[in-house]
Order: C-alpha cells, then sequence, then structure tokens
C-alpha cells in the first residue's frame, strides 16, 4: 500500500474504488461506467452478475399485485430492447407500458416541467382503474 491508499481509506469509505478513478471517469458509455464504478461499488463479481441482479425478468413472474411498469422504448439507461415484454406478458397483474419516447426522470412535459407529468396522470388513472375494477 501507499501513502495516498492509507489517506483514502480514512478519508473515503468506499476507498477501494479510488484506484480506479481514472477509468471511472473516461468512460464513455454507461455500460463502461457501470463496469468500473456500478458493479465495483455494490460488490459485484462482474457487470453481468449487476446486470442480471439489476434486471427485472426473473423477478416479474412473482409479482403478486398489479403493478404497471411504464417506459419509453428510446430510454437510455432501459432502452426498449431491454425491456421484458415477454416476461411481463406471463404475469396477469404486471401492466407494461411503452412509450416510443419519453424520459427517463419521470415524462417531464413543457419548458418548465413543474405541473402533472404524462407519468403522474397514467398512474393516477392506473390506481383509479384498480380501486374500481379490483
Amino acid at each position: 500500500e501507499n501513502i495516498s491508499s492509507l489517506l483514502a481509506g480514512c478519508c473515503f469509505p468506499n476507498a477501494d474504488i479510488v484506484p480506479y478513478l481514472n477509468s471511472v471517469l473516461q468512460a464513455r458509455t454507461v455500460r463502461e461506467f457501470d463496469k468500473q464504478f456500478t458493479s465495483v461499488m455494490f460488490g459485484y463479481p462482474t457487470i453481468d452478475d449487476y446486470y442480471e441482479d439489476a434486471s427485472p425478468c426473473r423477478k416479474l413472474k412473482s409479482v403478486g399485485i398489479p403493478v404497471l411498469c411504464l417506459n419509453s422504448v428510446d430510454d437510455v439507461f432501459s432502452p426498449g430492447h431491454a425491456i421484458p415484454v415477454e416476461a411481463a406478458k406471463q404475469n396477469a397483474n404486471v401492466a407494461l407500458v411503452l412509450t416510443s419516447c419519453g424520459g427517463h426522470i419521470g415524462f417531464l412535459e413543457g419548458i418548465w416541467p413543474r405541473k402533472c407529468t404524462y407519468m403522474d396522470r397514467v398512474f393516477k388513472q392506473f390506481v383509479q382503474a384498480i380501486f374500481e375494477h379490483g
């Protein structure tokens, strides 16, 4: 060990990632960032292990209450090709709504998005339907 890593250990609770900081800062894609930082930070042996654990694919079959999933196919973090459409179809408790475009953070609308969003309206209708129709 060198003095830098000892100092980092005193200053940062996750000092073990400090040696990888340059590669984290050089990441150009979400996958590169997840490989260099996210998977390491959360103790996954590989990026694929992290992605498998984070994926809802295996979890959808055990959903026992009504759940609405809203996603745009152009979402940078959760693109259309990664959405478990077939898994969602297998569970009557899962309603999956895919839009052609939208956003990762709530489908914000307008220049100053401070009002009710598309996501808010869809979830409101979903909850109302559950109470009205069971």
